[in-house]
């Protein structure tokens, strides 16, 4: 049974992209995680008592309004999923925009693949991100907090197909760990310049070789192991080929060679794309949207 958003704590706020509806909670108990703002979108049409999908976003601040975003653009993803659902492209669906903290890095940590990168790797890690949460926090915080105050604020469908993943950067890394850990809850994921490299370097540093291939090896034998077999999920990965995106080659093959290997078919249930001539920023990601969320919500009944 739900209830109304108000009593769960969101305010309906202006939606700058005029579609839809935007309710916002700006300090969502997170514990042992911070405390953070969770922002909701209702499709325009919707009446307020039909189920809707659900697609949980990493990063939520940088989904709507340009103003919060410190790198100048936002995903304007209601104007994307507008156009999308008005063309038939994709069903009406709720967006959960899920914040991050200020420890973005460490919070977003996949301690998954950590766990199986060499001694020397992990320490060149720890000693760029410091401390890290416990393991699993992340995907906990999104499962078993975030997602029930969702799913008793709003009417939502809560199978596996109709609950979906994504995230930019680390957040796509997120994204991936939260998928790998609950392939019950998650029917999709998409991971958008997916940073798999792990460490925080910039466009014009060099990642070494070999901490390259030990991380690319700690990719695979992730995915080899924890992500779900194929036949009920989905998953797109991409990257750019400039900026810190031109580092993840090796990381990113190692994956889809997993997925290739556990049964995923490209271009089917599994999706890598490449994208020439831009980088990795919100302009970038925004730019690509259609096409990621066209294949994300392919299998999401209207």
């Amino acid at each position: 049974m739900t209830t109304a958003p108000e009593a769960a704590g969101f305010v309906q706020t202006p939606a700058p992209s005029g579609r839809g509806r935007l309710y916002a909670s700006t300090a969502m108990p997170c514990a042992p995680l911070p405390e953070r703002e969770v922002f909701v979108w209702t499709p325009d049409g919707w009446n307020g008592e039909s189920p809707l999908p659900v697609l949980y976003v990493q990063d939520g601040q940088n989904l709507f309004d340009a103003r919060r975003v410190p790198y100048g653009a936002a995903w304007e993803i209601d104007a994307c999923l507008s156009r999308l659902i008005a063309c038939g492209a994709a069903p009406p669906i709720l967006v959960v925009g899920v914040a991050c903290a200020e420890n973005r890095l460490a919070e977003y940590a996949p301690h998954p693949i950590l766990q199986r990168a060499s001694p020397s790797a992990r320490a060149a890690i720890d000693a760029a991100w410091g401390r890290l949460p416990p393991a699993g926090a992340y995907a906990a915080l999104v499962v078993e907090r975030i997602k029930p105050v969702i799913d008793r604020a709003f009417p939502t469908r809560r199978a596996p197909g109709s609950t979906l993943i994504l995230g930019s950067s680390m957040g796509g890394v997120a994204a991936l760990e939260c998928l790998a850990r609950h392939p019950e809850v998650f029917g999709g994921v998409a991971a958008l310049s997916a940073h798999l490299s792990l460490l925080p370097v910039d466009g014009t540093e060099m990642i070494p070789q070999d901490f390259a291939a030990d991380i690319a090896q700690a990719v695979g034998a992730f995915a080899q192991d924890q992500m779900p077999p194929p036949g009920r999920h989905r998953i797109w990965l991409d990257r750019s080929e400039l900026d810190i995106d031109r580092h993840y080659g090796p990381s990113h093959d190692a994956l889809v060679a997993a997925m290739i290997a556990k049964g995923y078919r490209p271009g089917v249930d599994l999706m890598r794309r490449a994208f020439t001539g831009v980088g990795h920023n919100e302009a970038a990601w925004r730019d690509r949207l259609d096409e990621v969320l066209t294949f994300l919500l392919a299998d999401v009944p209207a």
